[in-house]
């Protein structure tokens, strides 16, 4: 008789699991997961296989045929060159996204003032444009 109430509450246990898995492959959550989870990977593999490949090549001489590890970057960042170049690529960047910013404003308050019957035309064109 132990037996038997022991034999059905193991069953009961294994039904319990499988109705656990069950109810968790039957959300929407994970079955969108399970279901992007290829392009993720692939997306992944795209972004990672060439940075580490890039990493790898920038650790190697000029030859590229010995590894030197990370003589080159100690190289580079004692050059004053180097430095240079970062500060005006950054001030570049800055003022080309301050400007460009600034251009958009002007533009968006130009033609909110236009009147109703050209303003969806003028609209139009700047998104096809910008």
């Amino acid at each position: 008789m132990v037996d038997a109430v022991m034999g059905d509450a193991r069953s009961l246990g294994g039904a319990r699991r499988k109705s656990g898995m069950r109810r968790m492959m039957q959300r929407k959550s994970t079955i969108a997961f399970l279901m992007a989870l290829p392009l993720i990977l692939l997306i992944g593999l795209l972004v990672l296989y060439p940075a580490f490949y890039a990493a790898h090549l920038a650790m190697l001489n000029k030859s590229m045929q010995r590894f030197v590890g990370l003589s080159n970057f100690t190289f580079l960042f004692k050059r004053e060159t180097f430095w240079m170049v970062v500060q005006q690529s950054c001030i570049f960047a800055l003022t080309a996204v301050f400007f460009k910013a600034l251009i958009g404003f002007v533009v968006a308050h130009f033609v909110h003032n236009i009147p109703a019957k050209g303003q969806r035309k003028w609209r139009g064109i700047l998104l096809i444009r910008g």
